[in-house]
């Protein structure tokens, strides 16, 4: 297990570092500037935030006087909200983007699982299908799509759930938002646990545990459950990375004031710092998924620890 996260460390800050200097490459590429506006600005005053800011020097100064802040911890200041640093603004960010997909994974995995382990009790029956069908409509509906239509069923139509705000974290606020982020990856999970549930039903320890009169659903947890997570455990990094950067519209349909409304509007005003700040947090937190999820399936599979 050692090995396993001596390799991924290895690999991780090359990583990170490729795609904090791509970013910055992509944004000073973009057309457009942080202090363009619609009423332009002196020519004077315009050359000396330049210079204020350093967006005057060659990019590959740029790049570098970036890193070294970068490796101080420091994301340098925004562009747009003048009063605040970048740390701090993904600081207020930050908290309601972790909730949002935390609480979003948890429920994935309980009703992917869930939807998985009913459908492997009688495996190619009725239930079985009407279920992996269900499972591929909504692997199918991305959250772009899912969050506007449980907004309007639930909230606009039924009246039922807010469908906007944040509400200081309460309950109800969060309820759509997680839903919508969540039911995706359920599909995908439910049909990877179904498959891997196939796998594992039909070897001989499991026929032999059947034979000495064990119950079906004693076989399912004690004994088939966790070689059956191997495939779920898989998809649980990229599955923790699309929650994380499908946040960014489920926040913005929800009106929560997570990472992604910074980011977007950092994107559209061309904060470049805030901008790379978010991009560069998700990378790490992205990598830090995949690692968790490389040590979860290294765990349920021990072949391939190293």
């Amino acid at each position: 297990m050692l090995g396993l996260i001596r390799r991924r460390l290895f690999t991780a800050l090359p990583t990170l570092a490729a795609v904090v200097i791509l970013s910055f490459v992509l944004m000073r590429l973009a057309p457009g500037g942080p202090f363009d506006g619609e009423r332009p600005l002196d020519p004077k005053t315009r050359e000396a935030l330049m210079s204020a800011y350093g967006l005057d020097r060659p990019l590959p100064e740029q790049i570098g006087l970036y890193l070294r802040r970068l490796a101080h911890g420091d994301f340098g200041p925004s562009l747009v909200y003048r009063d605040f640093t970048v740390t701090d603004l993904i600081a207020r960010g930050l908290p309601v983007s972790l909730t949002l997909g935390a609480l979003a994974l948890i429920v994935a995995l309980l009703v992917g699982l869930a939807l998985g382990m009913a459908a492997a009790v009688r495996p190619r029956g009725r239930l079985d299908r009407s279920l992996m069908l269900g499972a591929t409509l909504l692997t199918a509906l991305p959250g772009f799509v899912m969050g506007p239509l449980l907004a309007l069923g639930f909230g606009l139509w039924a009246g039922w759930l807010p469908v906007s705000g944040w509400g200081d974290g309460d309950a109800l606020h969060m309820v759509l938002p997680v839903v919508a982020l969540a039911l995706p990856a359920a599909g995908a999970i439910a049909k990877l646990a179904r498959a891997g549930l196939a796998q594992v039903l039909a070897q001989d320890h499991i026929r032999m545990a059947r034979a000495r009169g064990q119950g079906w659903w004693r076989i399912l947890i004690v004994h088939a459950l966790r070689p059956a997570l191997v495939p779920v455990a898989s998809y649980l990094g990229p599955a923790a990375a699309g929650m994380l950067t499908g946040a960014v519209v489920i926040e913005t349909v929800f009106a929560l004031p997570g990472l992604g409304r910074y980011f977007v509007q950092g994107a559209l005003n061309r904060d470049y710092p805030l901008v790379l700040g978010v991009v560069t947090l998700y990378a790490a937190l992205i990598i830090l998924f995949n690692l968790l999820a490389d040590l979860a399936y290294g765990w349920l599979d021990p072949r391939v620890r190293g």
